[in-house]
């Protein structure tokens, strides 16, 4: 049935809906159009629909819809009717003419709106085709609200009849399904849209409508269409049945295109699931840090506690900036050294390539493992005297799968190696391999502490 997005009989007064199928000539009239005209029953049959046309006008409809019959796919009339009571009123009528397999014309569906009260009579000659001109005093046409309605909401609306095949399909569903307007019309969406999943289900919650009357609301489908056969869209719709001579006579629907919005939704709640795995893994790993910085280093927790959390937070706050994605290292290292950012480029070293990255599961034990060399070549290594060089090199593997860090110390008084493992040496050894899948080496050498990290990029 042509009709507006809802039942028009219950939501747009002075309008009112129709079928007239051709074969059989036998008409169905909503109560919208029935109070239109002026009746209680529709008129059985075409003819008697002739009856209520204004004498001076019928010639021209009969012939007008003929031509409609023979050749159109849709249709716009203006005329004028006389009620029983005499009155006269002034009736605009569109509609769609559904043709079968052979092109034959099967039935007129169609809506009709009174426009007695926003025409000028002056200007609707008798038995000419004019179109009434609008009223002088700013009121606007009602079937412009209503083509205004149907054609430019920012929803797609599509109308049916009871064998589910479309008469009436506004711009913005067709463009979300990727075909023409005109191309929908007499179709089924099983016909249009096969790649639509599970189309049979849909086929039959459509037909449960027509049986039961019972609207349908934020039903979710989704699939392909001809506009993106390649990308699944998720399409939110509200059915509602449409209602002519105390039948259900057809159904109309308004689709949302939601794609976008379940996508976001997606990554809202794949963040959410990041978030709260890396949570548990941080406090997991401050728990560790403060149970074994309590244990080695009862005297003096608190700083100690306290500067490897600041290393924590520094590797995190470029992790955020990043959106937990792959990391500078170079970056990652500069974090590391807040309170030397003087001596870079002067007794410390920085060499490799400034693009490269780590991925970002690798960045808070790396972080944690320059916190600690940083803070042995502060009290025993390079950086507690004056003459002491540190050097950082990197260099990506020829195949581009693996990483080597070498961190030198040099110049600097005289190491040996540790006498008994703290969490320290557990930070920058046995921790740190187990967590890159990588091998660590340590040279204490007269001359300095040489420590190197081994790891692939893509563990």
């Amino acid at each position: 049935m042509e009709q507006t997005v809802l039942d028009i009989d219950e939501f747009t007064p002075g309008t009112g809906s129709y079928e007239w199928h051709l074969s059989g000539d036998r008409l169905l009239w909503s109560k919208g159009l029935l109070a239109v005209y002026g009746l209680t029953q529709a008129p059985d049959r075409g003819e008697g629909f002739f009856t209520s046309v204004h004498p001076e006008d019928r010639a021209r409809i009969r012939q007008e819809m003929a031509e409609v019959c023979a050749k159109a796919d849709r249709f716009e009339h203006r005329f004028r009717i006389v009620r029983p009571d005499g009155r006269l009123r002034f009736v605009l009528d569109r509609g769609v003419v559904v043709r079968d397999a052979t092109g034959a014309a099967v039935k007129l569906s169609g809506v009709e709106t009174d426009v007695t009260d926003v025409v000028d009579a002056s200007t609707f000659p008798a038995g000419q085709g004019a179109a009434p001109a609008a009223r002088g005093d700013g009121r606007m046409e009602e079937a412009d609200v209503i083509d205004a309605l149907f054609n430019d909401a920012p929803v797609g609306i599509g109308i049916w009849d009871r064998d589910l095949r479309f008469v009436k399909i506004n711009p913005l569903l067709a463009e979300m399904n990727g075909l023409a307007p005109e191309v929908h019309i007499g179709k089924t969406p099983k016909e249009l849209l096969p790649e639509v999943v599970d189309i049979d289900g849909v086929t039959s919650l459509l037909q449960e409508i027509l049986n039961s009357g019972v609207a349908k609301r934020d039903v979710e489908i989704s699939g392909c269409t001809p506009a993106r056969p390649s990308e699944r869209r998720f399409w939110k719709e509200h059915f509602f049945p449409i209602r002519s001579a105390g039948r259900v006579s057809g159904l109309a629907a308004i689709v949302e295109d939601v794609t976008e919005a379940r996508k976001a939704q997606e990554t809202i709640d794949a963040l959410l699931h990041e978030l709260n795995h890396r949570s548990k893994n941080l406090v997991s790993l401050i728990l560790a840090i403060s149970r074994q910085t309590a244990r080695s280093r009862p005297d003096d927790f608190l700083p100690v506690f306290q500067s490897r959390l600041e290393s924590m937070s520094a590797a995190q706050d470029l992790l955020v900036r990043r959106s937990w994605q792959d990391i500078e290292l170079e970056a990652l290292v500069r974090s590391q050294l807040p309170h030397f950012a003087e001596l870079i480029g002067a007794r410390i070293i920085l060499r490799g390539a400034p693009d490269v990255v780590i991925p970002a599961s690798a960045a808070q034990s790396l972080a944690l493992a320059f916190h600690e060399l940083t803070t042995n070549a502060v009290k025993y290594g390079a950086l507690s005297n004056e003459a002491g060089k540190l050097t950082i090199a990197w260099q990506v593997s020829a195949d581009g799968t693996g990483l080597q860090i070498v961190w030198r110390e040099r110049g600097g008084p005289a190491v040996l190696p540790p006498s008994r493992k703290g969490f320290g040496s557990t930070l920058t050894g046995a921790m740190l391999q187990s967590t890159l899948s990588g091998e660590i080496e340590a040279d204490y050498s007269s001359e300095g502490l040489t420590w190197s990290v081994k790891f692939p990029l893509n563990p």
